[in-house]
């Protein structure tokens, strides 16, 4: 450790500190420590119940979880501004690729930011009176968050056990098989989809053992995942139920169009696409279930969708990070709906997901906020973007048989 500290001003980049006042950051930057780890070096063991939070201000890090799944986070990118593996225990261990500087938050000078934030106190410029309730809900959240608090919804049985086994080498298709049969509304989807247009396969499957071989463990896993995500999208409160009701159904569009876009895109999976089109705003999820605890938000429209759109993307990736999911579906969450992104040459999932959008979009009311269709980066990189707009519009009208059939598999 040294006594360096950060110009508080570039905390904003980090997501946690982006809604702290200027004295906030500045009790924030002079009470936090920067740690230089050399290449190499542990930063953060598997399973450890550090109650410090780091943040990543120079240098790569790899994060190795408990089943060998890995992932390096680089400064001054999207995956870093976030805290580094913040759930507790930790489900990393984390290691320096490089030379690496890291701010180390600890729980002492949060708690003390938290008290002074909800005191009458002048030394900061905020104070809990000047909060409206939607403002009170946005800061509950971005500490939660940060201090590994806030109550994430957790993938179902049948998926963690579906995961688990096809991480076991040993596991065969008929291991795999059984633990969906456990769950015959599971089961029976499986099979359905493993027959259906969307898949295309030569031979019918006769059974769950077949459909699984069929359509690949990696699928398998992902549908498996997503049939799973209706049993998130309910609430005890009517209100929020027919938010809860309304996502569900812009989910299931967005994943029927985006698995035709990655049909029609080579390189890319249907069962990812399908996948991220259903998870994309899952910390709508989240958000809502927060909501609850203020009876006079969740009966305004207009405060629900204040609140959802200032904190959803940064809910779903945090939740996606803590369940597991690849980088590309984590970037999904983060960047669903920025039009203008143009990150590479080549398509990649978001470019899917933000193409799948605009297309339901169209003869809405929402058309009239959003970019023409061939006026984003993403068309022009991918197959329909070799065609008019009109043309690709008809493409998709062509696959309405397919999407309504998996629409139907996911409503039913």
């Amino acid at each position: 450790m040294n006594t360096e500290v950060i110009d508080p001003q570039g905390l904003r980049f980090f997501t946690a500190f982006q809604m702290f006042t200027d004295k906030q950051l500045e009790y924030i930057s002079s009470h936090s420590t920067i740690k230089n780890i050399q290449r190499n070096e542990i930063l953060l063991d598997l399973d450890s119940d550090s109650k410090d939070k780091f943040f990543l201000l120079e240098g790569s890090l790899k994060l190795l979880s408990f089943d060998n799944a890995s992932r390096i986070i680089e400064a001054r990118t999207d995956h870093a501004t976030s805290a580094i593996a913040q759930l507790r225990p930790s489900r990393y261990k984390v290691t320096a690729m490089s030379s690496c500087k890291v701010m180390v938050f600890s729980e002492v000078v949060c708690e003390h930011v938290m008290s002074e934030i909800n005191a009458d106190d002048e030394s900061f410029e905020i104070i809990e009176d000047d909060l409206d309730e939607v403002d009170q809900i946005l800061y509950e959240l971005i500490f939660e968050l940060q201090q590994g608090n806030f109550i994430l919804p957790t993938l179902p049985n049948v998926a963690l056990k579906i995961r688990e086994t096809i991480a076991d080498e040993d596991s065969s298709a008929n291991d795999i098989a059984k633990v969906i049969m456990s769950d015959p509304v599971i089961a029976a989807k499986i099979m359905k989809v493993a027959n259906s247009a969307m898949y295309q396969r030569k031979s019918k499957a006769e059974d769950c053992k077949t459909a699984v071989v069929g359509l690949g463990t990696k699928v398998t896993s992902q549908l498996v995942i997503a049939f799973t995500m209706k049993e998130l999208f309910k609430s005890p409160n009517a209100i929020l139920t027919k938010h809860m009701n309304a996502f569900w159904e812009h989910s299931i569009e967005i994943a029927a169009i985006s698995s035709i876009l990655a049909k029609i895109t080579p390189g890319f999976s249907q069962g990812q696409a399908l996948l991220a089109g259903l998870v994309h705003d899952i910390g709508n999820v989240a958000i809502l279930n927060k909501a609850l605890e203020y009876p006079d938000v969740i009966v305004s429209d207009e405060k629900i969708e204040k609140l959802l759109s200032k904190m959803s993307n940064q809910v779903s990736s945090f939740i996606l990070q803590s369940w597991g999911f690849s980088d590309d579906m984590i970037k999904v969450s983060k960047e669903t709906e920025e039009w203008m992104r143009d990150e590479s040459e080549k398509p990649d999932l978001t470019d899917i997901i933000n193409i799948a959008h605009l297309h339901d979009y169209i003869g809405t009311a929402k058309q009239k906020t959003v970019p023409i269709i061939d006026q984003v980066p993403a068309f022009h990189k991918m197959a329909l973007g070799k065609l008019t707009p009109e043309l690709s519009i008809s493409v998709l009208q062509e696959s309405n048989k397919q999407i309504n059939e998996i629409k139907a598999i996911f409503q039913g």
